[in-house]
């Protein structure tokens, strides 16, 4: 068990660290704005759902994805969905005098949901970790269903501590830029969540041409 849980840690620590999904930008922002407790609280949400993601990938929700592959072209579409509102958002950002203040929505309890729904209603991560529970199953690992639990768990610590490692090193550095210059890495951020939100939108237009 403490093995199933180690690895789940390992793989949601360095699966966490791409900038590319919406959580890591929505996480990232908070952070250069200063409203790091947001930040936390979106992560932990988040790392809540995708964990639980993970459990059914332990559970043989493989079968599922193969009786049904009409579920990964939709979470694509979905996941475009998703980044189009955030890239949006991001790109039209400007900052406020202060922006570094906590907010009424910067609670704990809605922070957390909005990790957990966005990470909920995005199920690319189904994919993801079946592909992580099929890759370690070919390499001899035993990790049998009464595993889940623990592997689950480990995920979760593991998304956890990386956007908590993240949040520690933008505290630390970011009185080093501008106010205009955090402006533009958040505007950055938003442009690339769109181009991020092409990709998926055109996997799932291939899928509907090929299948029409």
């Amino acid at each position: 068990m403490l093995l199933a849980a180690l690895i789940g840690l390992a793989f949601g620590f360095i699966g966490s660290i791409p900038v590319a999904g919406p959580i890591a930008a929505l996480v990232f922002e908070r952070g250069l704005v200063g409203r790091f407790r947001s930040g936390v609280f979106i992560s932990l949400g988040a790392a809540v759902a995708e964990g639980a993601y993970a459990f059914l990938a332990f559970w043989g929700f493989s079968t599922y994805l193969k009786d049904y592959p009409i579920i990964e072209p939709i979470s694509r579409a979905v996941a475009a969905a998703i980044l189009v509102g955030l890239g949006i958002m991001f790109a039209r950002y400007r900052s406020k005098p202060d922006e570094g203040s906590v907010r009424k929505s910067d609670s704990a309890a809605t922070s957390f949901a909005l990790g957990l729904s966005i990470t909920a209603l995005n199920p690319t991560f189904i994919a993801t970790w079946t592909a992580v529970v099929t890759m370690l199953y070919s390499t001899g690992v035993d990790l049998s269903r009464a595993q889940a639990v623990p592997f689950s768990l480990g995920s979760v610590l593991g998304i956890v501590g990386w956007f908590a490692t993240l949040l520690g090193l933008i505290r630390r550095y970011r009185d080093r830029f501008t106010r205009a210059t955090l402006d533009k890495i958040v505007r950055g951020i938003g442009w690339f969540l769109l181009v991020c939100a092409v990709y998926f939108a055109v996997q799932f237009v291939r899928y509907v041409v090929a299948h029409v």
